[in-house]
């Protein structure tokens, strides 16, 4: 097994970044896990989280509804409220939602916007996830142009998740919301795949041109794997994902093993 694991994290072209926790028995894995990648849509996590402290702070109402306009919908990538005629009125905690479980552009912009990028940064930094940074919002060509971008690390993700996992994640309410908003991620070509009877997976998928990544909360019955694997120039698309799922297999396997 431990052969198979380095054979997935050393592909002949490209880079793999793992970081992962096994809660209960605090046994690790690391590969690369402070290398600073692309963080394409992983960015949507920390957003969420500044998005909930922003809400506690009483600064935003997450029931206050908000129009959808015309030139908000003028996004590229993944997501629905695109497909979807100007006007409709969601509310922030709607929008949230949407950013993460169908990964909407859409409605990431449109928080991008109202917390303002400085408060993101200022709630990354105060986390301490040193590799991440945001820099622009969703398919801004403009931005990437000039080059401004995303960043993050397998090891800031992993942070953020056993954060979310110990419900110290801005505080135990957020944390709940966040990880409700995980579970119902509707991405499950990558780590959820081959989760295996009786495990359930809440996670984030990111991916943009070579870049693809995700990162989750793996529960079974006696246990907990908080996963991040990050990977970048791994051709095909999928193939990074099945080493991916593989990776993922593999380590909730040790992990139900040893109890």
């Amino acid at each position: 097994m431990d052969r198979a694991l380095a054979e997935l994290l050393n592909p002949p072209t490209g880079v793999v970044a793992l970081a992962a926790t096994h809660v209960e028995s605090g046994r690790t894995w690391r590969h690369n896990e402070h290398l600073r990648l692309p963080a394409a849509s992983l960015i949507k996590l920390p957003i969420l989280a500044a998005f909930w402290e922003t809400v506690e702070a009483g600064r935003l109402d997450p029931g206050e509804r908000v129009s959808v306009s015309a030139e908000a919908l003028r996004v590229e990538g993944t997501g629905v409220l695109k497909a979807l005629a100007p006007g409709l009125q969601p509310t922030w905690s709607d929008l949230a939602t949407l950013m993460i479980t169908v990964s909407d552009n859409v409605a990431t912009n449109m928080i991008i916007d109202r917390l303002g990028m400085e408060a993101i940064q200022g709630w990354i930094d105060k986390a301490g996830l040193a590799e991440t940074r945001i820099e622009r919002r969703m398919m801004d060509r403009s931005a990437m142009s000039s080059g401004r971008g995303n960043w993050t690390s397998a090891a800031d993700m992993e942070a953020v998740l056993i954060a979310i996992a110990a419900g110290t994640c801005v505080s135990g309410e957020a944390s709940r919301e966040i990880r409700r908003v995980l579970e119902a991620q509707q991405i499950q070509d990558r780590l959820a795949r081959r989760r295996g009877e009786g495990v359930r997976v809440a996670n984030k998928t990111g991916n943009f041109a070579d870049v693809i990544h995700d990162a989750a909360i793996a529960n079974w019955s006696e246990g907990t794997l908080v996963i991040a694997v990050l990977t970048q120039g791994v051709p095909p698309p999928w193939h990074a994902m099945d080493a991916i799922a593989e990776i993922g297999a593999l380590l909730v396997q040790v992990c139900a093993e040893s109890g």
